[in-house]
């Protein structure tokens, strides 16, 4: 069972790729956001050059290794962000819009200072703010969809399935 903490906390963490272990130290949400536009978010947060470059090695020296470090890098996304990777990448992108990112600098939220989870959090909260409850649940709703190609990770232990949330949705909004 995965810790719910771990979008607060500062402990550094280990990935495993192509059979390799990379320990990432914890990184303060801004170093999250400039990362999240590539491919593999978690070359950006290695600690140093080294790991980079072993990182960039065993990408092109081992057949796979490509495809597990983006897989890696989703999975340790979705674990800072406490959150489906998806939907913390969504919310770091909406962290750029200018409302938000004013509304976030005029609240004191430094990304400087804060973890990924804890930012995407502050997002969350700010897009939410003043939603009444249909609001809400269209945001949540249209959050909470996978990208297209990666519908069979909806998850359906932990959230619920699409088709009976667009129903709610829909009853909700009186459309049958």
């Amino acid at each position: 069972m995965a810790n719910e903490f771990v979008p607060i906390l500062r402990d550094p963490v280990t990935v495993t790729v192509a059979g390799r272990g990379f320990v990432l130290p914890w990184r303060p949400a801004a170093v999250w956001c400039a990362g999240a536009s590539r491919p593999s978010v978690l070359a950006s947060l290695l600690a140093d050059q080294d790991q980079r470059d072993g990182m960039a090695d065993l990408v092109l020296e081992t057949p796979g290794a490509a495809k597990e470090l983006a897989r890696e890098s989703l999975r340790i996304l979705s674990e800072a962000c406490g959150r489906k990777w998806w939907e913390g990448n969504r919310l770091i992108n909406t962290s750029i819009a200018p409302e938000i990112l004013g509304r976030l600098v005029l609240a004191g939220v430094d990304p400087w200072n804060r973890s990924v989870g804890e930012w995407t959090a502050a997002v969350y909260a700010m897009c939410v703010k003043g939603l009444d409850e249909k609001a809400r649940l269209r945001l949540d709703f249209k959050l909470s969809l996978p990208p297209a190609g990666y519908e069979d990770e909806w998850d359906d232990e932990d959230g619920d399935d699409p088709t009976a949330v667009l129903s709610a949705v829909q009853a909700m909004m009186g459309n049958p």
